[in-house]
């Protein structure tokens, strides 16, 4: 989405989530997480180079059509695409909540001390699960 910051990139897919429409009956096929997000600029593109989740995505995914399907979620190497293979709608909502909320807090908190959002670390294996919240966060700093 040209002009919007990553983070409110992120929040608004987290609150897409959490309200549930990406569980909306529509015709046709489902919505497909990050893809038929409001946030998505592809608009018929064949690829997404404008995209704030682009960073988050590995470089040797970045020119897949549908890279954004290709985040690692967590430390297991589950992305979008994987759970959407092998596990449920709800299983993949939970990882992508899990790792907006996670990456949501990681550059609020680069941000508080002045770091640069544009060069942030995409890889969750230097997180740890978190007990108390059932989450993720930061173990790089």
């Amino acid at each position: 989405m040209p002009g919007y910051h990553v983070l409110d990139v992120l929040r608004l897919e987290l609150r897409f989530l959490e309200l549930g429409l990406y569980r909306a009956r529509t015709p046709g096929r489902p919505l497909l997480i990050f893809q038929d997000s409001p946030t998505c600029p592809r608009y018929g593109a064949a690829t997404c180079p404008n995209c704030a989740l682009m960073q988050f995505v590995p470089s040797e995914c970045r020119s897949e059509a549908t890279s954004c399907q290709q985040i690692q979620l967590n430390d297991a190497g589950e992305t979008v695409d994987s759970l959407y293979r092998t596990g449920t709608q709800e299983e993949l909502e939970e990882a992508v909540g899990r790792w907006l909320t996670a990456t949501i807090k990681r550059l609020e908190a680069q941000q508080a001390q002045g770091g640069d959002l544009n060069n942030v670390e995409t890889s969750p294996r230097s997180w740890q699960l978190s007990a108390g919240e059932g989450g993720y966060y930061d173990n790089s700093g």
